[in-house]
């Protein structure tokens, strides 16, 4: 039974010291909404509508409610927010009871969708002890798979403080109270902290959130951010006084119109053009041009490390100290494309210089260079042979790799250059260029162990370009290695803040030939397998998720067609099917709503230059029209997998929907033993209730879908009375 809680009123009506600092909070959520943010605590979907004092709506934590709306299908979340510019989170404090009152009423009406909405408290600055413990106690809450979880994760003594068990008794004590005195069970307490959420605003001063504020509308309209804030508080106020709503299209024509399209400026013409005219060197003289094509093989070095010089000298034949004296004088010409800082040097433009100077550049040359590459990049870094816990101080004393990070990557990114544009190297034999970087990529990883890997971790997606097929074999080889080196690399993993991370170049390298039509199936079971073995980890740079990137259907990340597409994931399925299975669900709708994109090649030729990144509406269903197929197809001989899709019948297409409905309803899986079907039904008896607890929800089927889906969970229903009342 629900509390009458507080009565129906606005903040103007009671009074109150904090009302300044409620119309500020609301007015950031409505500047949130104007450019584009994202609300804390939902899901990154558009904000489209923000009331205030809905209490008169039947919402109980009613100072600001946020919807937002997924672009897809138009489904909605929400957030109830209550604004209290001061409160203690102690089981005496009024305000707090109040504040747990009305969310609880709230969390337990229909209209509450758990896992989607979210209820917060939104406060000004709180004691230490409240804003450390209570924060910590929530996300505990949210974290744990269950209350069973939850309850260990609070209980035991190492893993959760004392101060936090205190500030669940207070949550507890104030639920209590909220539910007519009756103590609420501990899947309640779990569910509700789940869904409550702290949030500690600084907008009585001058702080983080207000500046982050001026910031965001700043990028629309330069030096009047303060002035349009104003405006919006203004209109907030006046609004929240009548408990109205705002949405974009209902913000006066003096806010909404600024917010149209982000501020750019541009520097004027006259303060660019130069009043003398500069010549420009021709890189391509001899004066130049020998000198500088060395220096293009190179890309860059660092002039305070002895085995840089050693190996320059092994390039051009010549002393060190000769031929940089003749890239200093390059160095002082306008517009020279070498630069010098902190002893590394750097040039620019190469691929430019590249088409330019290829010319010069001989057999005999690569010859050199090949050796000089496979030199630099067969050394191990040495920390990596040190347990984890020693390895930055062991770079503080100064045991680094003999070779420059600066030298390792330039000419990493002259073999990408061999294997991508061998054509600007027209003294070349034929297919020298292309030669060169397949044989020093094939000789580096020759005996490669997993340090070796480790030690290329930040260069192979470059390696990927120089020579995809050589660098794919290699990495088939290490997979089949016993002991295989990317289980050692998986090991390295640290945490995702300060640790390191042996392994996302890789995935990296692999993400960058996706884009290849020819590489993508290879590309796909070289992930799959190393899926398989992925102990897990903290960071997001995982084989799986590479896989969801990639095959994203409405982002995908590879020019290969929708047939090829296809072949890669049933060539998966066949050789790594727990990974193709897991894949194939997070294509599915609904699953995966934001993407960053994968790793894109940087002088590999395989994207057009008129590439855009988008996908229309046949294109996206019948991708997951085909992912649909799969999963069906899969499930119809394994009832555990089978169980698991029915938990997103809503996210099939309407092919695929009967088709699963049809083998539920099939003589061959009735006939199956109860106790292997009974988790089947029980999922769709699930779905079934879930539908119908929100018929009026965005995302609800409608009732004949339903009808259609509890015909064929009562054929599958079990006879056992242990079985057939389990979800009472």
């Amino acid at each position: 039974m629900i509390n009458a809680g507080k009565q129906l009123s606005n903040p103007y009506s009671t009074g109150g010291g904090g009302i300044h600092f409620e119309n500020r909070v609301q007015a950031s959520f409505v500047v949130l909404m104007l450019t584009g943010g994202f609300s804390p605590c939902l899901p990154t979907w558009p904000i489209k509508e923000i009331k205030l004092q809905g209490k008169y709506q039947n919402y109980d934590t009613d100072d600001l409610i946020v919807y937002v709306k997924r672009y897809e299908d138009d489904k909605l979340a929400k957030l109830l927010g209550q604004i209290k510019h001061s409160v203690k989170i102690t089981s005496g404090d009024r305000v707090f009871s109040e504040v747990v009152q009305a969310a609880w009423n709230d969390f337990i009406k229909e209209s509450f969708v758990e896992d989607t909405d979210a209820i917060a408290l939104i406060t000004g600055p709180l004691s230490s002890t409240d804003t450390y413990h209570v924060r910590a106690l929530l996300n505990q809450a949210k974290h744990a798979s269950d209350a069973s979880d939850f309850s260990d994760r609070v209980y035991l003594g190492n893993f959760t403080s004392n101060e936090q068990r205190e500030k669940l008794n207070v949550f507890r004590t104030h639920l209590k109270s909220a539910n007519n005195n009756v103590d609420i069970s501990e899947d309640q307490l779990w569910r509700f902290l789940k869904s409550f959420n702290l949030l500690i605003y600084d907008l009585d001063i001058k702080g983080v959130i207000l500046s982050m504020l001026h910031s965001l509308i700043g990028q629309f309209a330069h030096n009047r951010s303060e002035e349009l804030l104003a405006l919006v508080e203004q209109h907030v106020t006046y609004k929240s006084e009548n408990a109205g709503s705002i949405t974009v299209d209902s913000l006066p024509d003096n806010i909404r119109t600024v917010f149209e399209k982000p501020l750019t400026i541009t520097i004027p013409e006259d303060l660019v053009k130069t009043t003398q005219t500069i010549l420009e060197p021709v890189w391509n003289d001899p004066d130049f041009a020998i000198p500088l094509v060395y220096a293009i093989l190179l890309g860059s070095w660092n002039e305070e490390f002895d085995a840089d010089k050693e190996i320059i000298s092994c390039l051009t034949g010549e002393e060190f100290s000769v031929w940089i004296s003749k890239i200093r004088e390059i160095l002082q010409k306008p517009q020279s494309p070498i630069s010098l800082k902190n002893g590394i040097w750097n040039v620019s433009n190469r691929e430019l210089l590249w088409r330019e100077l290829g010319s010069r550049i001989f057999d005999e040359n690569l010859d050199v260079f090949n050796q000089c590459v496979v030199t630099i990049l067969t050394e191990c870094d040495p920390k990596l042979l040190l347990p984890s816990d020693q390895r930055d101080a062991f770079s503080l004393n100064g045991k680094v790799l003999k070779y420059s990070r600066a030298l390792r990557k330039g000419v990493v990114e002259s073999l990408a250059l061999l294997g991508s544009s061998p054509s600007a190297l027209t003294n070349c034999s034929f297919k020298k260029p292309e030669a060169i970087a397949t044989q020093a990529v094939r000789k580096i990883f020759e005996n490669a162990d997993w340090a070796l890997w480790g030690s290329l971790n930040d260069l192979l997606p470059l390696l990927a370009e120089a020579a995809p097929n050589e660098l794919l074999s290699a990495i088939e080889r290490a997979l089949q290695e016993i002991p295989c080196p990317y289980d050692e690399l998986f090991k390295q993993e640290g945490g995702a803040i300060w640790g390191s991370n042996y392994i996302t170049g890789l995935l990296w390298a692999l993400e960058t030939l996706a884009w290849g039509e020819k590489y993508l199936v290879r590309v796909t079971i070289i992930l799959g397998e190393l899926a398989a073995r992925d102990p897990g980890g903290k960071w997001a740079n995982r084989p799986s998720n590479s896989l969801s990137t990639i095959f994203l259907p409405w982002l995908p990340q590879t020019m290969a067609s929708i047939a090829k597409r296809k072949v890669a994931i049933l060539t998966l399925v066949k050789e790594v099917p727990e990974v193709g299975w897991k894949l194939i669900l997070s294509t599915l709708p609904h699953q995966l709503q934001t993407s960053s994109g994968s790793h894109k090649p940087k002088y590999l030729k395989i994207i057009p230059m008129d590439w855009k990144n988008e996908v229309n509406r046949v294109e996206y269903w019948e991708q997951v029209s085909n992912y649909a197929e799969m999963a069906i197809n899969m499930a119809k001989t394994d009832i555990i997998k089978l169980t698991e899709l029915v938990q997103h019948l809503d996210s099939l297409p309407p092919e695929s929907f009967e088709k699963l409905l049809e083998h539920c309803s099939s003589a061959e899986l009735i006939s199956t033993p109860e106790a292997e079907r009974v988790s089947l039904w029980t999922e769709l008896t699930k779905f079934i209730l879930k539908h119908k607890r929100y018929t009026e929800a965005e995302w609800a089927l409608n009732s004949s879908l339903i009808t259609k889906i509890e015909k064929a969970t009562e054929a599958l229903a079990p006879i056992n009375p242990s079985n057939l009342y389990r979800l009472l």
